[in-house]
C-alpha cells in the first residue's frame, strides 16, 4: 500500500523562504559592518613616522639590500617565512572578533529558525534518508509515518 504524496503549500515560498533569505541577508551586512568597525588601525605618530623615514637610514637600507656585489637580495633569493599568529596578539584578538561575529549570528539565526518554523513541513530532500534523520528534519512534527526526507 502506497502512502499518499503530500503536497506543499505555495505560499511557503512567500512566507517562509523569503524572510529567511532578506534576513540572513541583512545579517550578513550588518556582520560585514561590525568586522570593519571593529578592526583596529595602528596609526603612527609624526616622530615616529620621521624617524623611521630618515634620509640617512635610507641610503643606508638601501645599500644594504641592493649593493651589487654583495646585497641581501642579490646573494640568494630566501623564502618569506609568514609570522605566526600565535606570537602576536592582535591577531589572535581579530581572529576571535572574526568568529565571533561569524559564528553568533548563525546561532541566532537557527535558533530564530528552530522558533519559528518548528512543526512545518516546508520541504522535501530530493533524495532518500534513513530514519535516524527524522528526529533533525522532522523537529514538532508528531506523524510516525511520514517520510523522513520531508
Amino acid at each position: 500500500m502506497s502512502e499518499p504524496e503530500l503536497l506543499l503549500d505555495s505560499n511557503i515560498r512567500l512566507w517562509v523562504v523569503l524572510p529567511i533569505v532578506f534576513i540572513t541577508f541583512f545579517v550578513g551586512m550588518i556582520r560585514h559592518y561590525v568586522s570593519t568597525c571593529s578592526k583596529v588601525t595602528k596609526k603612527l605618530t609624526e616622530k615616529q613616522n620621521l624617524c623611521s623615514f630618515c634620509f640617512q637610514s635610507f641610503l643606508t637600507r638601501k645599500y644594504f639590500f641592493n649593493n651589487p656585489e654583495d646585497g641581501f637580495f642579490k646573494k640568494t633569493k630566501r623564502k618569506v617565512v609568514p609570522p605566526s599568529p600565535m606570537t602576536d596578539p592582535t591577531m589572535l584578538t581579530d581572529m576571535m572578533k572574526g568568529n565571533v561575529t561569524n559564528v553568533l549570528p548563525m546561532i541566532l539565526i537557527g535558533g530564530w529558525i528552530n522558533m519559528t518554523f518548528s512543526g512545518f513541513v516546508t520541504t522535501k530532500v530530493p533524495f532518500p534518508l534513513t530514519l535516524r534523520f527524522k528526529p533533525m528534519l522532522q523537529q514538532g512534527i508528531e506523524l510516525l509515518t511520514l517520510d523522513a526526507s520531508w
